[in-house]
């Protein structure tokens, strides 16, 4: 266990960001770092932006142990609703409010934004700091994978850190291991799709197999005394139905499975020149004959998005089994757990197009200060950053969570993570099997990455996502559909 640690923290990678214009108009610093003595005898309030979901509900714990440590500082935990583009939104329009948190989490290319409204805190004087700041030793004990996309935003300090990692993850394939032991028998394991061509063969099968009725008696939907009720798997794929109501295969996000697949087919998705500029580069041919291959597998009925069945999110159809498999967040694993019916869950890595492009996203949000406030409430936010970032406290923090990994390497030795890995409790079995999943990439032959974030990348995101969706659910004309997202991303298109 600790060599496949080991591997991971070491071979996965960030991509590093360069940048090369002068933002004049926002200073290096401007802050002073106080000395916690500065604090005595004040209570400082603080405010911490999240998403709510699992991140908030793992928060309060830590917050109350904060608050024993240090009982003058008081710290207001703020959830938004809904995913991290609803977050960016509201905090975008608090900053242009004078309303900011003084910490938020998100990602580089919201970071990036918050950067170019100058409100992001630059934190490597916090760093430097020889009472509250980091050893050389403390700052080398993060996973340097996470390091290189909180730095490079200033041109004229490159190395600068702007934010820290905080809840770190990656994709996993998330299967219905009762239903594939249900239709195929102990060989189940070899079942699960290494690559897509695999998820095209099986899928073909298991369509057949659900139409025949073969997974007809292995969901319970009631029990009425000696009577056993079970859920009719075959009906979704009946003939006379407008659209079916099965695939085999569900991918989460439309946003991740267009810039990942490209990838995997070797196309190009953007261009980071500096902090304020990038460009759009998925109108090429790999980026084309990944749209088209995947289009197919939905024309088949086999890939499916969670619109594809007018819903939000996949989890919602692994709960009615109206998918078997998904790709998602190793740290959304949970979301998929048995409702109407009772199921277990297993995790194995994503499936991949060839052997040479195994690339699978690296996600996972980085925290980091605004700047509208004071400098005590400034201190005060950084020691609670210090806090949360803890080997013992982000060990904690990624097992109340799930599939989220910790930031600090030394936090993947401690005793409660080892565990964890090792021999987890009943109810955390799925998230110890994504998490270890995520350890394998690396010694698997995969290559985490990380797109480059510039202003307005988040948008980008939002567009290629309704790109793909369109493909998919819509069986738009691919080439059309490109043509549409340039003309709506004018301003990222690279000149000629």
């Amino acid at each position: 266990m600790i060599k496949k640690i080991t591997i991971f923290v070491l071979l996965v990678f960030g991509v590093l960001l360069s940048g090369c214009t002068k933002i004049s108009s926002i200073p290096r610093f401007d802050y002073e770092v106080l000395s916690p003595d500065a604090l005595e005898g004040q209570t400082i309030n603080i405010s911490f932006r999240v998403r709510s979901g699992v991140v908030s509900q793992a928060l309060p714990d830590l917050i109350k142990a904060f608050e024993n440590q240090y009982p003058n500082i008081k710290v207001d935990l703020q959830t938004v609703t809904g995913d991290y583009s609803a977050l960016l939104k509201t905090t975008i329009g608090d900053i242009n409010s004078k309303n900011a948190p003084d910490l938020i989490i998100g990602y580089p290319d919201h970071f990036a934004s918050y950067f170019s409204s100058g409100a992001l805190v630059n934190l490597q004087k916090f760093i430097n700091d020889k009472e509250v700041g980091y050893t050389k030793a403390e700052l080398d004990d993060f996973v340097q994978a996470y390091m290189p996309e909180n730095r490079d935003f200033h041109p004229d300090y490159p190395n600068d850190y702007y934010g820290l990692p905080f809840n770190k993850s990656t994709e996993v394939l998330v299967y219905n291991r009762t239903f594939f032991k249900g239709i195929y028998g102990d060989d189940y394991q070899n079942k699960i799709p290494r690559t897509w061509d695999e998820m095209t063969t099986i899928g073909q099968e298991i369509i057949q197999k659900v139409k025949k009725g073969d997974a007809d008696a292995i969901f319970v939907e009631s029990v009425s005394g000696d009577k056993v009720t079970y859920l009719k798997m075959s009906d979704y794929l009946k003939d006379d139905l407008p659209a079916p109501q099965f695939y085999p295969f569900g991918y989460d996000s439309s946003d991740n499975a267009f810039i990942t697949l490209v990838r995997q087919f070797g196309g190009q998705y953007t261009e980071r020149v500096h902090i304020e500029k990038g460009y759009i580069l998925f109108d090429n041919d790999q980026a084309k004959a990944a749209l088209t291959y995947f289009q197919n597998m939905a024309k088949n009925r086999i890939f499916s998005l969670a619109a594809s069945f007018n819903k939000k999110y996949c989890s919602d159809l692994v709960e009615t089994v109206q998918i078997v498999m998904t790709v998602g967040s190793s740290a959304g694993v949970a979301y998929n757990a048995s409702g109407r019916y009772q199921y277990e869950l297993g995790a194995a890595p994503i499936p991949y197009y060839s052997e040479d492009k195994k690339f699978v996203i690296q996600q996972g949000t980085n925290i980091a200060m605004l700047n509208q406030n004071s400098d005590e409430e400034k201190l005060a936010a950084w020691l609670f950053i210090k806090f949360l970032l803890e080997p013992e406290n982000t060990a904690k923090f990624a097992i109340n969570t799930g599939g989220y990994l910790p930031v600090r390497t030394s936090a993947f030795e401690t005793d409660d993570y080892e565990e964890f890995l090792e021999d987890p409790a009943l109810d955390q079995k799925l998230w110890a099997e994504a998490v270890n999943v995520a350890l394998s990439y690396p010694s698997l032959g995969f290559t985490m990455f990380v797109d480059p974030a510039f202003t307005g990348s988040a948008d980008i995101r939002d567009k290629v996502g309704e790109l793909f969706t369109a493909v998919i659910v819509s069986n738009a004309d691919i080439t059309k559909r490109i043509e549409q997202a340039y003309r709506e991303l004018k301003p990222h298109v690279k000149p000629a």
